[in-house]
């Protein structure tokens, strides 16, 4: 109530969880009739679907600015919402938080030792499976008369889906009672399933990377996104979800390349905790679900550091 203008952003390649929630977040800025803009980063695959369907809300006109456009606008009074993650370099505009004073923290993940300094407010649940289903709690405890738009239910919605892998994995009563709120707010299942669509070429290098999966003892399943595949990173993080449902596979690595780096996309059946695993590289995530970016790898042929990194996660 007392900020001149609010701010949200997620982390950097925005996924639907830092989507939704920011946008559940900016409908209680506008209930209050704030100003109100979300950050976002490079734009990547999900914030294209999203935009595929923003000219048919001219509500939204506006609604996001890249970094440079938020560093021109922002001042020391802006209220800076950070959700769906609390380190300040996993964030889509890190420069953004030198410039405010006042910071609030929405997350899910177990908190980290570089947390993002002095917040006025941290909501930190690592127990919740995702953030969109914390803001969406926080949506039905914040005003009886808050109404969703269609998309802004169905972006929530798709946040939780995403993050719990269709309800599967971290998944509890409060997760369906979240969905349930967002199905009687509006939130269209066939609006979150064309969220989910890719194209063709999309499968086809998901299919590139299981064809080359490596089997290794102990039900570690292992395999490497050829250098060229476009949006590396998201179709690297489907592949690890998708190796999951082979027979034996335990825990799942799929690597690729990433702003001068190897990146790795981290997945767990439950019983091996690769959250604690991708910590040791920098990164974090959940015991089902983590990353890590490690700076200075390069994909150069079978013998270069690629094989090197790919030695050391194994040894971990």
């Amino acid at each position: 109530r007392e900020a001149p203008a609010i701010f949200i952003m997620g982390h950097d390649g925005e996924d639907f969880d830092s989507l939704g929630a920011a946008l559940g977040v900016a409908r209680m800025a506008r209930y209050l009739g704030k100003p109100v803009n979300i950050v976002v980063g490079e734009a990547g695959m999900s914030f294209g679907k999203l935009q595929e369907l923003l000219p048919d809300y001219a509500e939204y006109a506006g609604l996001f600015l890249t970094a440079k456009q938020a560093e021109e606008q922002v001042t020391k009074q802006t209220l800076l919402f950070v959700l769906d993650t609390h380190r300040r370099f996993l964030t889509a505009a890190p420069q953004l938080l030198d410039l405010v004073e006042r910071r609030v923290v929405i997350d899910h993940h177990r908190r980290s030792e570089d947390f993002i300094p002095n917040p006025m407010l941290v909501y930190l649940e690592p127990s919740a499976s995702s953030t969109s289903e914390l803001v969406t709690e926080l949506l039905m405890y914040f005003a009886e008369k808050i109404e969703l738009t269609r998309l802004e239910a169905a972006a929530l919605y798709a946040g939780i889906v995403v993050d719990t892998k269709n309800f599967a994995v971290q998944t509890g009563v409060r997760t369906f009672e979240a969905a349930s709120f967002l199905r009687r707010s509006g939130a269209d299942p066939v609006l979150v399933r064309h969220l989910f669509r890719v194209d063709l070429e999309t499968i086809r290098q998901r299919a590139r990377i299981l064809t080359g999966v490596q089997m290794l003892p102990g039900g570690v399943a292992v395999a490497e996104c050829p250098i060229e595949v476009k949006n590396g990173q998201i179709i690297a993080a489907q592949s690890a979800d998708a190796m999951l449902s082979i027979e034996g596979v335990r825990v799942s690595f799929v690597l690729f390349l990433s702003d001068g780096g190897v990146g790795i996309s981290a997945r767990s059946s439950g019983d091996v905790n690769v959250q604690v695993i991708m910590e040791v590289f920098g990164g974090g995530g959940h015991q089902t679900v983590a990353g890590a970016h490690i700076d200075g790898g390069d994909f150069v042929g079978p013998r270069g550091p690629r094989k090197g990194v790919l030695r050391t996660l194994l040894g971990r």
